[in-house]
């Protein structure tokens, strides 16, 4: 069996923004329009860091490798690390004393079969003083773009003929055509999480 690079591998269904990530989505595009009137001394970096869970998911599988035919062995570091980890900057912009804008950038990831869109980050986050000592905070934080989408490859089976497959599954044991539903198909989206943290000082 050889195994051979091939174009990424079409959507076979329409994607559309679920109807829980559009509410919370617009709530901060509206937020948006506010923060023009913060000055720059109200925004601060908040966080800079690598990676996402997207990142995860295909550095989960660096590890494998198989054996063709012939011998050659293949290995999927080879196929799947980026050229540059994916970069996330975040900022927060303070709109009052209870009210901050979170907002920042992820720049993408891309490798041999797969790559990562670049994303806007968007969030709130909201302080309630329930006394001198206590303190209840609530953020809200999500991902537009960063779609990970992994490449499929073209196999020779031999006297089967040349089919499309999964990279990762071409030597499994499952028909070619079902090894394409493994295909890494994650949107940014789901990382949008919500936070409570109650902090009491004593």
């Amino acid at each position: 069996m050889t195994v051979s690079v091939s174009r990424p591998r079409p959507d076979r269904t329409a994607r559309h923004v679920p109807g829980r990530a559009l509410l919370p989505t617009l709530t901060l595009c509206a937020t948006l329009l506010s923060a023009g009137a913060a000055t720059a001394s109200d925004t601060h970096l908040l966080d800079v860091y690598l990676g996402s869970s997207r990142s995860d998911q295909v550095s989960a599988v660096r590890t494998g490798s198989y054996e063709l035919a012939g011998g050659e062995v293949v290995r999927f570091d080879d196929w799947y690390a980026p050229d540059i980890p994916d970069l996330t900057i975040l900022m927060l912009t303070e709109l009052s004393d209870d009210l901050g804008l979170i907002w920042g950038v992820s720049f993408g990831e891309r490798g041999e079969k797969y790559r990562i869109d670049p994303a806007i980050h968007l969030g709130l986050t909201w302080q309630l003083r329930l006394s001198e000592s206590a303190t209840l905070t609530t953020s809200l934080h999500t991902v537009l773009g960063g779609q990970l989408r992994e490449s499929s490859c073209s196999a020779d089976y031999g006297t089967f003929g040349l089919a499309e497959v999964n990279c990762r599954l071409a030597a499994s044991l499952l028909p070619p055509e079902e090894t394409l539903d493994f295909l890494f198909d994650t949107p940014g989206w789901k990382e949008s999480r919500v936070s409570i943290r109650f902090e009491w000082l004593f």
